[in-house]
């Protein structure tokens, strides 16, 4: 009860109240209507404190008395004092507004229009969540071209709490294209996923920074934004910045850090399916690595399969040795080598993020080592927890030609180092292989790595 009392305090302080009028509030909400002096006990503070305070509510409607002596006050319910704060803010913006206009439209009032655009280079402070919101609203609502939103890790929930987002939504229909920097988990996916379609989302792991930047004229840097995603923003303040050179460097930092990033979609597939779908930077196709890998070892990948294809250069067939996969990459000038490490730490990546709802360690290894098997790649053997060492016994990538098919001992190695550094942070420092028996294609190897 005492924490549910507390949220209502923060939104009532933060639709304008003071901490002791929203208190005030909820007492009267609670109990039968009192006199001042039964509500100051109630809630500590002196009889004629809990008065004043209390006339001052019903001068906003937001407390009741009643007209017989001594005067007992009375509440209402919580949702309709949130209504009537509606009601007064409406009232005082259509009062706002109302008064803009008779001095728009009034000619005799000179300073109405003074001119003060300028050249220069400018930067304002901007204080409290709320003013910041309202000017970033303001910018986005003149955009012709681009704006960039860097959200870091909360601030999708800012957005969507004021009116920036409808704001981005007009821009969109406008033809303004939209960029969106931000740091997903799985507590905010959902929030991106309301986004407009058209919105370009990247995610970076630690992307920290918060702000907004159209068209290279105008930007609006977060220097400080409080802990709480939930809290008010009381404290926290942005830089307004309207410098041409400035922003110019600062557009191209940001392309620099958008194509580093992550696109949405993967990052959403990682997250919620516990699927690795980014293309390789090879640009080997689309997909989940490791299931494709999975699906294609049961099947029996490592056999070796007749082809009739022929392959040429500059008009004359070449001729292979025995290593007809390495020496087939070759004549395409890819290094065998490093391509299946690249595929085979990606597959570990993938497979470890598949099992990343395993807390345990000893668990996740345990299903780890049925996976393997169930591949026909061996017997899996670590030292400890998180491993240092991990030994594979009677494995049997290269299919019983070891001379022809290497290659597919390097990718089942990779495929551990992948696990290891996406589960545990580790790099393998070093590895060793030996075919026990090239007939039965019983290897044994062991892996390495740092501390």
């Amino acid at each position: 009860m005492e924490s549910s009392n507390e949220q209502v305090i923060e939104k009532f302080i933060e639709s304008g109240l003071d901490e002791k009028q929203a208190r005030l509030i909820i007492d009267l909400a609670c109990h039968a209507p009192s006199k001042a002096s039964e509500i100051g006990k109630r809630i500590g503070i002196s009889r004629m404190d809990a008065y004043n305070s209390l006339r001052k509510l019903q001068e906003q409607g937001l407390v009741k008395a009643t007209l017989d002596k001594p005067i007992r006050f009375f509440g209402m319910r919580i949702e309709e004092v949130f209504q009537q704060i509606i009601r007064i803010k409406e009232m005082d913006l259509r009062r706002i507004q109302h008064n803009l206009e008779n001095l728009s439209s009034n000619s005799e009032i000179a300073i109405m229009s003074v001119d003060q655009t300028s050249d220069e280079d400018t930067f304002s402070v901007l204080k409290d969540r709320h003013t910041i919101m309202a000017t970033i609203e303001s910018v986005v609502v003149e955009s012709e071209d681009q704006v960039w939103l860097l959200l870091g890790r909360w601030g999708i929930l800012h957005l969507l709490r004021s009116g920036v987002k409808k704001a981005i939504d007009d821009a969109i229909n406008r033809g303004v294209e939209i960029k969106v920097v931000a740091s997903i988990d799985k507590k905010t996916i959902r929030f991106f996923d309301s986004l407009d379609e058209k919105i370009e989302i990247r995610h970076h792991e630690d992307f920290n920074l918060n702000g907004v930047f159209v068209d290279e004229e105008v930007g609006i840097q977060f220097v400080h934004t409080e802990d709480s995603p939930t809290g008010r923003g009381k404290d926290d303040t942005a830089i307004l910045i309207e410098s041409g050179m400035l922003l110019t460097a600062q557009s191209e930092l940001l392309k620099i850090q958008w194509k580093a990033a992550k696109s949405y979609l993967s990052i959403r597939s990682k997250i919620l399916d516990g699927v690795m779908t980014e293309p390789l930077r090879l640009s080997l196709g689309e997909g989940s690595f490791y299931q494709h890998f999975r699906n294609s070892l049961i099947e029996g990948m490592a056999s070796k399969s007749a082809s009739n294809t022929t392959l040429s250069k500059n008009g004359s067939e070449i001729k292979f040795g025995n290593e007809m996969e390495n020496e087939s990459l070759s004549a395409l000038g890819i290094d065998s080598a490093i391509l299946f490490e690249h595929i085979g730490t990606r597959i570990g990546q993938e497979l470890a993020v598949k099992l990343q709802h395993i807390s345990e360690d000893k668990i996740f290894w345990d299903t780890i080592t049925a996976e393997w098997k169930e591949m026909g790649m061996g017997s899996i053997e670590i030292d400890q927890l998180p491993p240092t060492k991990v030994i594979v016994k009677d494995g049997s990538a290269c299919g019983g030609n070891p001379k022809s098919s290497k290659f597919f001992c390097n990718l089942e190695e990779s495929v551990l180092s992948g696990v290891l550094l996406e589960r545990h942070g580790r790099k393998v420092t070093t590895s060793k292989r030996e075919c026990m028996d090239t007939k039965n294609c019983s290897c044994f190897y062991e892996i390495i790595c740092e501390e």
